[in-house]
């Protein structure tokens, strides 16, 4: 009886061993050990960013990005931030994705928020931001039905459903950005952005 014990201890270590090298991780903001970045956002004193310690999915810190939209907002108004995690620094800087399959991060929020599409945007020198170097947007309830219910989700999204235009550079990606499409007031909450194979 002991022998097999010891050997389903084994077989445990075998395959837990196999199953963490299967999946490849890169963190590219976690708020601690890769803490290079800067957010930004349009109507600034509508919408608010910042890296606070209040709430968080892991770690000490997360970005909190806060509406507070006073006006009602037309069709073709839209309130806009984002997280770039390398800073702004133009040129050869960003994530190598050419080998991933998943974009994923935490999402809280806190208030009312309006739906949230993002997309993600390499950086493409010598502008940082130009139409070519975004992405096709994707609405977040589609991969995550209830993250608006105040607790933390992971949202997990398929590379291929960020569809990539000619211009875009996979070998330097270095921002997400992303749109509440309506009135909201209330904050989102993000950590732990990484990229899965």
């Amino acid at each position: 009886m002991r022998r097999l014990y010891c050997l389903f201890i084994v077989f445990m270590l075998i395959s837990v061993g196999r199953t963490t090298a299967q999946v490849k991780q890169v963190v590219v903001w976690d708020g601690e050990k890769a803490t290079n970045g800067v957010g930004w956002v349009t109507k600034n004193g509508v919408c608010t960013v910042k890296s606070q310690t209040a709430v968080k999915h892991s770690g000490q810190s997360a970005v909190q990005f806060t509406f507070k939209s006073t006006v009602v907002l037309s069709e073709s108004d839209w309130i806009g931030a984002g997280w770039n995690w390398v800073n702004w620094k133009v040129g050869p800087f960003g994530t190598d994705i050419t080998a991933m399959k998943y974009f994923t991060f935490w999402l809280k929020v806190e208030g009312v928020a309006a739906e949230m599409r993002f997309n993600l945007l390499c950086n493409g020198a010598p502008a940082l931001d130009m139409p070519e170097h975004h992405t096709e947007k994707v609405i977040v309830s589609k991969y995550s039905p209830k993250w608006k219910d105040g607790e933390w989700h992971k949202v997990i999204v398929p590379l291929i459903d960020l569809i990539q235009p000619k211009g875009f550079d996979p070998i330097h990606v270095a921002e997400m950005q992303f749109f509440n499409t309506g009135n909201g007031d209330g904050s989102f909450f993000i950590d732990d952005l990484a990229f899965e194979d």
